[in-house]
């Protein structure tokens, strides 16, 4: 391009091309990047690809728990390190559950790691049912089963149910076929997440390039601003899903509003309620949080926060974002007891309701303000009905 406007000046040419050409030969060659190039490459390196490693590194270690467990099952500290494991690995599925693009969302992968919500029980029927009959319980057989006792669910009952759930279920010969579903179920599980991470990973299926160098021959991303779009969405529904799934159904909250009748008591669905089983439905929100924070910042690099920043008018904006994040994981964790024994009790209402208010003002300005400061439409995925 250089050589080109020398010679358009060797030639005489002063008009309206010659500058034309010389000013795109000057950005050309000293412009860095556009902004939304780094907020693309550095959100996917730092929060979703990290993430992704982390959760196949804790479904690892989830399997080999589950393994070693079943080798002598009598000891009790072994099957508590198998259920802080589980944890764990719920903690790191949490940091993307969600991502509303990419991997995740094809072949019915996130149901292959958690079913919910279970309104009819099945995760009970149907693990019960296999185990009753018969049939060698394999990993090629869970492989080809239903999701439904696939996955974190399905052995979140196994490990934490009242009844199926005790170490002393997989003693003596009638455990012998619930530690090879526990083993087979485990497996499958680590199968599942290493295959998400070797996704995204740039010596794997490298869908880090996919979602980061946007372009007309990229088939899913055409422009920057596709991508963003898919940031956006998953970030309001990632808030969504806290507020109108995790709290407003099971726990009977409106959702237009905090102020509830005196006297009447709501009429909650407590089994309704994500891993109502463990208690571990408020840990699992809080790491939700965290996560859709971390992916607002892109961790510690270039994020949507700093992509804001690029124009002064909205540096407020990235403010009041972050701030609206930090509010949402105090209110919850200020929520005193799970969510499953405090549910009815009329003394931890109202903690319940000032984190769903924190949630819906953070809503509000994911929802609302971003897309326009961003200048992106939201897609299909924002659900919420207030």
């Amino acid at each position: 391009m250089i050589s080109a406007v020398m010679n358009l000046i060797r030639r005489g040419h002063t008009n309206r091309t010659l500058i034309m050409a010389c000013s795109f030969a000057a950005v050309s060659a000293c412009s860095p990047p556009p902004p939304s190039a780094k907020l693309l490459k550095e959100t996917g390196e730092l929060s979703f690809i990290s993430n992704y490693q982390d959760f196949s590194v804790s479904s690892q270690q989830l399997a080999n728990a589950s393994a070693d467990f079943c080798q002598t099952p009598d000891q009790a500290a072994k099957f508590e390190t198998l259920r802080a494991k589980w944890k764990q690995a719920t903690i790191d599925w949490a940091a993307i559950q969600n991502i509303q693009f990419g991997p995740l969302m094809v072949d019915n992968q996130a149901w292959k790691i958690q079913f919910w919500p279970d309104k009819k029980n099945l995760i009970a029927r149907k693990v019960e049912t296999l185990l009753k009959d018969g049939k060698p319980i394999t990993l090629q057989r869970v492989d080809e089963a239903s999701v439904v006792v696939q996955g974190l669910s399905s052995l979140e009952y196994q490990l934490f149910d009242s009844k199926a759930g005790s170490q002393q279920r997989y003693t003596g010969e009638a455990g012998v076929r619930r530690c090879e579903l526990l083993t087979a179920v485990s497996t499958h599980l680590q199968n599942v997440a290493e295959g998400l991470y070797n996704s995204w990973r740039k010596d794997g299926g490298n869908y880090l390039a996919t979602f980061s160098e946007t372009g007309e021959n990229n088939p899913e991303f055409s422009d920057d601003n596709l991508a963003i779009g898919y940031l956006l969405d998953t970030l309001v529904s990632g808030i969504e899903l806290i507020k109108r799934d995790k709290l407003e159904r099971p726990l009977a909250i409106s959702s237009s509003a905090n102020n509830e009748a005196k006297g009447s008591e709501p009429q909650t669905q407590v089994y309704q309620l994500e891993w109502w089983r463990s208690q571990y439905s408020k840990e699992a929100i809080i790491a939700n949080l965290s996560a859709l924070e971390d992916i607002f910042n892109a961790n510690t690099g270039y994020g949507l926060d700093d992509y804001l920043r690029e124009d002064k008018l909205q540096a407020a904006l990235s403010d009041k974002i972050n701030e609206g994040f930090k509010r949402c994981i105090v209110a919850a964790s200020a929520i005193d007891g799970s969510l499953f024994d405090i549910a009815n009790k009329p003394e931890h209402r109202q903690a319940i309701l000032n984190f769903h208010r924190e949630l819906g003002q953070l809503l509000a300005l994911l929802r609302n303000d971003l897309p326009t400061a961003l200048g992106v439409s939201l897609g299909f995925n924002s659900k919420d009905g207030d």
